[in-house]
């Protein structure tokens, strides 16, 4: 792994990476200046080896991330018919005995977080497990489809091995940039003549290819995804319709563009699609279905939602107004319930930093697996007061918000934010980003490993410049990535 510092700039790259998607490159920094989030010249370059490393990482992380998951279901009360029993009028969550409670879970949303993780494996429609008493009371089978992740890892090439930062299960972003931008300019640019090139198969795991010499055909994450949906749900029609949300208060685009290119590929896939904003998702009261209303005043014109790709945190989704009524859709699916993707179980299990701790509990003392792991911990436990040099970590967070690093227990890095006002954090042992000379200074470089139906499909990297960029924040730039170029 090197930074090449010295690549080819492409002419009029602005205006190509536009025209394809990248439409927001230039980001204002707090003093007014203009920054280009793109970086068009640098580049990462690996081994062929290094890739094979961190595509193992990425595979026993994401069944590591999967065993992590059934250990937090087990812990609710919920996950059993006679807990369910207990709480159709009651409260039978807290903190002390569920960790769903807490991690701020509200109890409305665990029944349909667990029913959701267990969707999808035949065997497990109806029998979650060999115990019989978590067996649901429902004999229709479900699927709710999981498509993409990405994982945030630290990394310095040969040597060194791939450690955990973060699971960005349900919201990633910087999809664009990695699977079609990336990989456009190394096309262009020929940097490399290397058989592999690039490690990114984002764009063809999404829709599939043909089969050839080298490899048999694959139908792609949507295909594959809506076909197991169907079996389950048999009167959705062939080519069920999928709308796609994104939150039109970010201003930058990049949500919108982001889910713009997951519409793209779904339709390449061959199903319709809609791209929608948030505030047009709503509630039908007599039909007790979730709808897609073009605007205020046209409620007559609401459409039923089957199936909605939603690029909007589900933490943020289960507290608002309407929240009850969206996760009691879910649960009987033979109600014709809305499908969302990604499932709850995304956000609640494996999309927030409450599995650091968790990954660490079950795997700390196995060496073949804890070598991808940093120890972690919950901040209020005994435990975490051992750690002397820690990034500290709101369980729900984003762009390194609230991230606090400290080093021989003086802080060196801190992003004040209006994530963790909960209280709720973990600290994570010190892993300083890597650091890499570039013309403006030191870099620092984290690794975006992309799963694509679970399987690992590229990366991108993303890095901070100079002390700030120890955190990995929105204002870090982009930067693409090679294997073993000649340059």
């Amino acid at each position: 792994m090197r930074r090449v510092p010295y690549g080819p700039v492409r002419e009029g790259w602005q205006l190509t990476n536009f025209s394809l998607g990248l439409t927001y490159n230039d980001t204002e920094l707090p003093d007014g200046t203009m920054i280009s989030y793109w970086q068009e010249g640098p580049f990462y370059d690996f081994t062929a080896a290094e890739i094979e490393e961190l595509e193992t990482a990425t595979t026993t992380l994401h069944a590591m991330c999967l065993e992590a998951g059934d250990w937090i279901v087990r812990q609710c009360p919920r996950h059993t018919v006679q807990g369910r029993k207990e709480g159709y009028f009651a409260s039978v969550c807290n903190p002390e005995t569920c960790f769903l409670a807490k991690i701020g879970v509200p109890e409305f949303a665990h029944e349909q977080i667990i029913r959701t993780w267990f969707d999808g494996d035949a065997e497990t429609w109806t029998h979650y497990d060999k115990d019989p008493d978590m067996r649901l009371p429902m004999e229709t089978p479900d699927y709710s489809p999981s498509i993409y992740g990405r994982f945030d890892l630290w990394y310095n090439g040969a040597g060194s091995t791939p450690k955990l930062l973060e699971f960005n299960a349900q919201t990633p972003t910087a999809l664009v940039e990695s699977a079609v931008i990336q990989w456009h300019w190394m096309d262009q640019t020929g940097v490399t003549q290397h058989e592999w090139r690039q490690w990114n198969s984002i764009h063809d795991r999404l829709v599939g290819w043909p089969a050839s010499l080298d490899e048999p055909a694959d139908p792609g994450a949507w295909r594959r995804n809506i076909d197991k949906l169907r079996e389950a749900r048999t009167w959705l029609p062939e080519k069920p319709k999928i709308f796609f949300a994104y939150e039109t208060s970010e201003t930058s685009g990049e949500d919108r563009m982001n889910v713009a290119y997951l519409m793209a590929t779904a339709e390449e896939a061959g199903y319709p699609v809609e791209l929608i904003a948030m505030s047009q998702i709503g509630w039908d009261v007599a039909g007790d279905r979730v709808v897609f209303v073009p605007s205020p005043g046209q409620e007559h014109k609401a459409e039923p939602i089957d199936i909605i790709f939603m690029l909007y945190p589900w933490e943020w989704f289960w507290t608002e107004e309407g929240g009850k009524a969206f996760f009691r859709n879910m649960a009987d699916p033979t109600k014709h319930g809305t499908v969302w993707i990604e499932p709850p179980y995304t956000a609640a299990l494996l999309g927030n930093k409450a599995i650091l701790p968790v990954l660490w509990k079950l795997f700390g003392d196995d060496p073949e697996r804890s070598k991808y792991l940093l120890p972690a911990y919950f901040a209020d436990s005994s435990k975490a007061k051992t750690l002397t040099s820690y990034a500290k970590k709101p369980v729900w967070g984003r762009e390194g918000g609230s991230v606090t690093l400290v080093r021989d227990g003086a802080t060196i890095s801190e992003n004040p934010s209006e994530y963790g006002v909960d209280g709720r954090y973990v600290v994570q042992q010190l892993c300083e980003l890597p650091s890499f000379e570039s013309l403006e200074g030191t870099v620092h470089p984290v690794i975006g490993s992309w799963l694509i139906d679970g399987e690992p499909a590229g990366m991108g990297i993303r890095e901070g410049l100079g002390d700030d960029g120890l955190v990995t924040k929105d204002r870090c730039y982009f930067v693409p990535h090679t294997i073993e170029s000649s340059l």
